[in-house]
């Protein structure tokens, strides 16, 4: 489903603090920036959901990815009762709910050259390929999700599963997704979180055939430097092609609130890479 919804999560962003009770929650992020990715010189964009926050009928809607061609937009009627959710329309798939690529994070102009390493055959579709529509309903709890969407143009099912789960110390988290098209295939991932010091160490590994794409490995390493600044570093190689493995290093600079100015470089398939964007977390 494509629309340009990232201009509303902006306009919708004031909403709680309009409100006592804020009839919206939302949980993501919105920023303005420039990269050296071809095509994304300049680029508004981020990855967030909005929800009504009541028991009952309701609505969702959200987005991943940049304004134009590369992004993905979700929007789907909700019926929720306490922590139990229902949504049918164009909900965000379950394989993307959990276990995320940590890369969206610190660059996501990259990330989206990347969506056939760690996100739904959904997703992949929708940004590279045309009139790739998904619709479907999905079945969320704060610890896992199950989403069953159809693309008519394609003839493509996709059924998801996610969930979340402490182990210990650890964060596990895991995703499979199963593709009935033209051929029957599967994605998965399972991804570990761990208190390092004074910050956390990620590990991802991912399953990508679905997607056409080989396994995957990415490390990422988060740790404040200063009370304003936070540190990511991060690792990320294909298996069978680790020619066009990438690394990166990010820094988020907060200057009020939930307001930063992230800035990340490094190198990709060879490439220097590098970007800085003004970023909102809501």
């Amino acid at each position: 489903m494509k629309r340009l919804a990232l201009l509303t999560l902006l306009l919708t962003g004031t909403a709680p603090a309009l409100h006592a009770e804020p009839w919206l929650t939302g949980d993501g992020w919105i920023a303005l920036g420039t990269s050296t990715v071809e095509g994304e010189d300049l680029w508004f964009g981020g990855d967030g959901t909005w929800r009504t926050n009541w028991d009952g009928l309701g609505l969702s809607f959200g987005a991943f990815g940049t304004l134009g061609r590369e992004h993905e937009t979700y929007a789907a009627l909700s019926y929720s009762l306490g922590s139990t959710r229902y949504e049918i329309g164009n909900p965000r798939p379950a394989y993307d709910q959990f276990a995320r690529p940590l890369l969206s994070d610190v660059m996501l102009t990259e990330a989206l050259q990347r969506t056939d390493t760690g996100y739904s055959r959904l997703t992949d579709g929708t940004i590279t390929q045309n009139n790739y529509l998904p619709a479907g309903a999905s079945y969320q709890r704060s610890d896992m999700a199950a989403s069953l969407h159809y693309v008519d143009d394609y003839n493509t099912t996709v059924l998801g599963l996610g969930g979340g789960w402490h182990m210990g110390d650890w964060r596990m988290e895991a995703a499979l997704e199963y593709v009935d098209g033209d051929s029957s295939d599967a994605n998965a991932k399972l991804q570990g979180r761990y208190m390092l010091g004074s910050g956390e160490m990620s590990g991802t590994l991912s399953y990508n055939e679905a997607n056409d794409a080989p396994a995957a490995m990415e490390l990422a390493y988060r740790h404040p430097l200063t009370n304003t600044i936070s540190m990511t570093e991060l690792v990320s190689v294909p298996f069978e092609e680790p020619e066009d493995g990438l690394a990166l290093v990010g820094a988020n600079i907060y200057l009020r609130g939930e307001t930063s100015l992230d800035v990340s470089g490094g190198y990709g398939a060879g490439d220097g890479l590098a970007s800085a964007a003004l970023r909102f977390e809501f």
